[in-house]
């Protein structure tokens, strides 16, 4: 369950195909500068390593989580690699690959450098797309944060990202969710459908243990994994010799 609704793409669901064109109630200023201290923050952060968990509840039970998920993060400048459960998702400057051990398959598609990669970009595709979005940002002694507030028909109705106001690194973000928009109705509980999920959700990622990790470079090149011998022709390395590369487009 947590991982469909991680895997439906968090913010690339918000900014793709809703809504209309729409002036947004935001303090434009206040929220450019929240967003531009976090991409300095990791744009700054050379070989950075974190931990990530994630956390699912239904909304009317917000202390009971129903799932989790932990992972790891390590990432350098628009290069990175993050675990979790046990799937392996590799970004590099030429391509997007994921590992699965369940499956043995690899997943190869072209790097895409979109607005959604970018905070501030994103934050303009957000504010483009859907009509009535609410966005502030509010400091305490030791943290910044983001809330944006979404119209009650849209998959996210509310998102707040918290920083540490020292060093730019986001600490956690939450998400309230319309749980029925993201899953199937097979999934939410219902007359004559009993399932533990109810039709609103919460949804928690805390990052913590940030450090300079040790890795480098190397981590990211794309023969760890596979070796391009044509275009279109990708055989996979010794390693996982055993694993079946799938190719997302055909102009690889």
């Amino acid at each position: 369950m947590l991982r469909k609704i991680i895997l439906y793409g968090m913010f690339l669901a918000i900014i793709q195909g809703l809504g209309r064109p729409a002036a947004a109630q935001v303090d434009s200023t206040s929220i450019r500068g929240f967003l531009a201290k976090i991409q300095q923050a990791y744009s700054k952060g050379h070989f950075l390593d974190f931990n990530i968990r994630y956390y699912y509840a239904n909304a009317d039970q917000p202390q009971l989580y129903l799932d989790s998920l932990a992972g790891r993060i390590q990432m350098d400048q628009e290069n990175c690699s993050m675990t979790l459960a046990g799937i392996e998702t590799i970004m590099t400057g030429g391509y997007a690959i994921q590992i699965n051990p369940v499956d043995k398959s690899i997943y190869v598609a072209a790097a895409r450098r979109t607005a959604s990669a970018n905070p501030l970009g994103m934050l303009d595709s957000i504010l483009a797309h859907i009509e009535g979005v609410r966005a502030a940002v509010t400091k305490s002694a030791h943290e910044q944060s983001l809330t944006l507030d979404f119209p009650p028909d849209q998959a996210y109705t509310q998102i707040t990202i918290h920083i540490d106001d020292k060093t730019g690194f986001i600490q956690r973000i939450s998400y309230a969710l319309n749980t029925a928009r993201l899953v199937g109705g097979g999934m939410i509980n219902r007359p004559g459908n009993p399932s533990p999920y109810g039709p609103r959700g919460n949804m928690d990622i805390l990052f913590s243990d940030y450090r300079k990790g040790d890795f480098d470079e190397s981590l990211f090149r794309e023969d760890n994994y596979f070796n391009r011998i044509a275009p279109g022709h990708f055989e996979p390395v010794a390693r996982y010799k055993d694993y079946h590369i799938y190719l997302a487009s055909s102009n690889l």
